[in-house]
């Protein structure tokens, strides 16, 4: 007998290259089955008929309590929007990491981290922004902590606003790229109103680094004045640079996503950012369903939407072999949405920036069920 068999939805999973209607049947914590008609009984049987299943999503950026003092707390926030792992994107550093170890080992949702090249994170934050001076850089303690900490972190993180590093321009993203070469790491950096040009940004950025809010447009952004995607960009995606969509409450502008999509320059991965200060905030990033939502509107096809939050972040954390599909044998995360008509506005800044930009979709994907490791995590009522 199935512990869990899920009938007669759409299965989307890009990993597999599947978009069928078919049953997926979940036994021992892991995927079982997936095909059609599946036989024998469960303990647990749903009708998902009009429904899209896909394999538990993945926010490959947001801020997690007890991480980061402006955290969400991630499990009530991922579970209802079908999210089975999150990647706390720098609230901590060498200094604070390890006192939220306890929280990561026990929480149901898989955590993993970016490490912040400042040894305290984003703790002052908001009332001061974090030290990004190289010479405060504390190489000794950075490799000891991925030396035992290492499978739970990713790589080094670096916000390059120009309201941070002020008169160091892009010499802390310089001193970051060149520790992340000596440690064998690598780097994501947070792009939003660059203290120099996109172009020379990106030319630091090497195979694996991860440019995240990639259509933001404060400053010099990823798009020229005519509106095309710049050189420069095409050149960091050839030499394997990831390009990231995440985009909270202001790192995202319409004319630059709208162009970029138009000619191509889609996503490598999509995520949120979010925080407690911009989750569940209209008309604003919200949540990884409302983002599902507004790039589908933005024009991204449904199994590449899925596969960004899928299957390439997997790949990209190398945890592939526990996330990112549908493959029978792997641990069922597993999501359920119902695609349904609701017209929706989004926006690229909240509603008190006068600089808000609106459009206004006609769909949304209702998240209806949740499995995290064959446990049922979220349902809807109604559902």
């Amino acid at each position: 007998m199935h512990q869990i068999l899920i009938r007669n939805g759409t299965v989307i999973d890009p990993a597999n290259n599947v978009h069928d209607v078919l049953d997926v049947a979940i036994e021992g914590g892991k995927i079982s089955a997936v095909g059609k008609n599946l036989d024998g009984e469960a303990v647990n049987e749903i009708d998902a008929s009009g429904c899209i299943i896909t394999p538990g999503l993945i926010d490959h950026h947001a801020h997690v309590w007890p991480l980061a003092k402006i955290g969400i707390p991630a499990e009530s926030v991922c579970f209802s929007s079908g999210v089975t792992t999150i990647v706390d994107a720098g609230s901590t550093g060498a200094m604070t990491f390890r006192k939220h170890k306890p929280f990561i080992d026990t929480s149901k949702l898989t955590v993993k981290a970016y490490v912040n090249v400042c040894s305290t994170g984003l703790d002052s934050l908001p009332a001061k922004m974090e030290d990004v001076d190289p010479s405060h850089y504390d190489e000794g303690a950075i490799r000891e902590l991925f030396q035992e900490e290492g499978a739970n972190l990713l790589g080094l993180k670096l916000r390059t606003s120009a309201e941070i590093v002020g008169d160091m321009g892009y010499e802390p993203l310089r001193q970051t790229v060149n520790l992340a070469d000596k440690l064998g790491l690598s780097v994501m950096v947070h792009c939003t109103t660059p203290p120099g040009e996109m172009d020379e940004l990106l030319s630091y950025l090497r195979a694996g680094d991860v440019i995240t809010h990639m259509y933001m447009n404060k400053g010099s952004a990823i798009t020229d004045s005519y509106g095309h995607v710049k050189k420069s960009a095409h050149e960091a995606r050839k030499r394997g640079v990831i390009f990231e969509a995440s985009d909270a409450r202001a790192h995202f502008g319409f004319n630059v996503a709208e162009k970029a999509i138009n000619e191509g320059f889609f996503p490598d991965i999509l995520a949120t950012d979010i925080t407690k200060l911009s989750v569940y905030l209209r008309p604003t990033a919200f949540s990884m369903s409302n983002q599902l939502a507004k790039y589908s509107m933005l024009g991204i096809p449904e199994d590449e939407l899925f596969r960004l939050c899928t299957i390439n972040p997997a790949r990209h954390m190398k945890i592939d072999d526990m996330a990112g599909s549908l493959t029978v044998g792997k641990p069922a995360d597993v999501a359920v949405f119902r695609k349904e008509e609701h017209m929706t506005q989004f926006g690229d800044r909240p509603y008190s920036d006068n600089a808000t930009q609106l459009r206004y979709g006609e769909y949304i994907y209702r998240p209806l069920m949740t499995i995290k490791n064959g446990e049922v995590v979220f349902r809807d009522i109604a559902f």
